[in-house]
């Protein structure tokens, strides 16, 4: 028998196999022939095995399986100090420190009565008020609308900035009663992109805490890949969540696919501070009722 048509003959055998053993595997998996869609039996198990493990939802499971470029280049935004404390505290405002602090952070601190602004490598902006009020007195509308009214004040209302959560809880790292945090997470192309955030406080009197850190993209990769589906990311992050929340009821209510920034993926010493660029690598984020938020990276491998 010619040895090239035998061995031709067993790769066309290899290859229908390969392909029967994919369909009978992945058939509960994927709608029919249909590679983009997840499929509703797939999901409900998986939503079973969630609950039986303590995981609740309160949001539907995204179906599709995607492809995205597969990272973006990126870099935080910086800014000028004293440019950000004329947004902030307008005039009448002094310098009140300057230098490397106990974290060896170099930071510019300004003073104006009650308010504080700390500028931390100019890519930190943190803003205090420390007037006292009463977020009790205020509906979540209301305070949807300070803060708005707020950022377009200090020229923090991008488009690409949206809010994500808010939350009415004790914060007595800003002042020593309730008060509403809004979380609003920055876009690209629609997609949340991580880990940057805006995040605003506010009471009755008004906005009395602030904190940004925001990235700008530099350059988006053109190679795109296949991403993993969301019941795969809930499926691998279970654990996890189920450890860090123990005695408490475990609810998801967000789960959204976009960009994920952390400068410790490049080693154990460098942080935000010390970094220039970096890659944003595509993720699924999960996030629960009571604020916790967890990224899983969706390249296959």
């Amino acid at each position: 028998m010619d040895w090239s048509k035998a061995k031709n003959i067993l790769i066309l055998a290899f290859i229908v196999t390969n392909m029967f053993l994919f369909y009978h595997l992945s058939r509960d998996l994927l709608v029919g022939g249909d590679l983009n869609i997840i499929s509703d039996q797939y999901i409900s198990n998986v939503e079973t095995h969630l609950k039986e493990n303590g995981i609740f939802l309160e949001t539907d499971i995204p179906k599709e399986i995607i492809s995205l470029p597969v990272y973006l280049t990126v870099k935080y935004q910086q800014y000028n100090p004293n440019e950000v404390a004329k947004q902030f505290l307008r005039e009448n405002y002094k310098l009140a420190d300057e230098g490397v602090n106990k974290l060896d952070i170099n930071e510019v601190v300004y003073q104006k009565g009650d308010e504080k602004l700390i500028v931390e490598s100019s890519k930190r902006i943190q803003y205090y008020n420390f007037n006292k009020g009463r977020a009790s007195s205020l509906s979540e509308k209301d305070a949807i609308s300070k803060s708005i009214e707020f950022l377009a004040q200090v020229g923090f209302d991008d488009s690409d900035v949206l809010l994500n959560q808010i939350h009415h809880n004790y914060y007595n790292e800003i002042l020593d009663e309730h008060l509403y945090k809004l979380i609003y997470n920055q876009t690209f192309n629609n997609r949340f992109l991580g880990e940057s955030h805006i995040h605003v406080y506010v009471n009755d009197i008004g906005v009395v805490g602030f904190e940004s850190m925001l990235l700008e993209v530099e350059k988006v990769n053109n190679e795109k890949k296949v991403l993993i589906p969301a019941t795969h990311a809930l499926l691998r992050k279970m654990s996890e969540i189920v450890d860090d929340n123990k005695g408490n009821r475990v609810v998801v209510d967000r789960i959204e696919m976009g960009y994920y920034f952390n400068p410790h993926d490049f080693d154990f010493v460098t942080n935000w501070h010390t970094i220039e660029t970096g890659r944003a690598f595509p993720a699924w984020k999960i996030t629960l009722t009571n604020g916790r938020t967890y990224y899983v990276e969706a390249l296959k491998n």
